[in-house]
């Protein structure tokens, strides 16, 4: 094209005798500009190629990952619901003063479990370390903020600090062993009814449960959302 360019100007200035050294002059000038608007419209499309070829690797390590953590939260979520299951079924127990039984050391042990879901952020990651304008589309770019939430991080830690602050001294007392995901068997039964601590801890332990619940329940609702998005976004490029 250059060459087309070049031979055409020269035409120009041969025509007019007085003129040609101008018109040449003018041409040499014209010919460099374009080609240098040429090629740097040449590098913006090799550039613009490279980052959505980058945009796309992310948004699939973000999307590839999207299935664990689907499983993290459904799992969490059935270890958080068959806990209030276990706690209602042992204040059950203890507000109608029905006897012992050995099925019941089953759920002293599942109403003081908890699961806080542990998420495969990789993706997410480095894209926050090339920033998060790599992603064009804004409506994705927002709902990818939900990694940033740290309030499951905040869910998980009061948990801990309940459980091994405030709850573990007091059931101590209570059982002879104290363990999740084994039986717990109580010293006294009579004593465990009558103590207004442990009623407390089932109780706040419950709450504590809904509370996750409620939360992971939305993140549920956002990942899916968010992925749907992001496999329509991927088969548009």
């Amino acid at each position: 094209m250059l060459n087309f360019f070049r031979r055409f100007r020269k035409k120009l200035a041969d025509d007019g005798k007085p003129l040609k050294y101008l018109r040449y002059a003018i041409g040499e000038v014209l010919l460099v500009v374009i080609g240098i608007l040429i090629a740097l419209q040449i590098n913006n499309w090799n550039e613009d190629r490279k980052l959505k070829q980058f945009e796309y690797k992310i948004l699939k390590d973000i999307e590839t990952s999207m299935e664990g953590n689907f499983f993290q939260l459904n799992m969490c979520l059935s270890a958080n619901k068959k806990a209030i299951i276990s706690a209602d079924i042992i204040l059950k127990h203890l507000d109608e003063n029905l006897p012992y039984n050995d099925s019941l050391d089953f759920h002293f042990s599942r109403a003081l479990e908890w699961c806080s879901p542990v998420f495969n952020n990789a993706g997410y990651e480095s894209l926050k370390t090339y920033g998060t304008n790599l992603v064009t589309n804004d409506t994705i770019r927002e709902e990818l903020g939900i990694y940033d939430a740290g309030w499951m991080e905040t869910l998980s830690q009061r948990q801990e600090e309940y459980f091994y602050n405030t709850a573990s001294p007091v059931l101590t007392e209570l059982f002879e062993i104290v363990a999740m995901r084994a039986q717990m068997k109580p010293f006294d039964y009579e004593q465990l009814g009558n103590s207004n601590k442990f009623i407390s801890i089932l109780k706040t332990s419950k709450e504590n449960r809904k509370e996750q619940i409620k939360w992971y329940e939305r993140w549920q609702q956002s990942f899916v959302s968010l992925d749907k998005m992001i496999k329509t976004e991927l088969k548009k490029q």
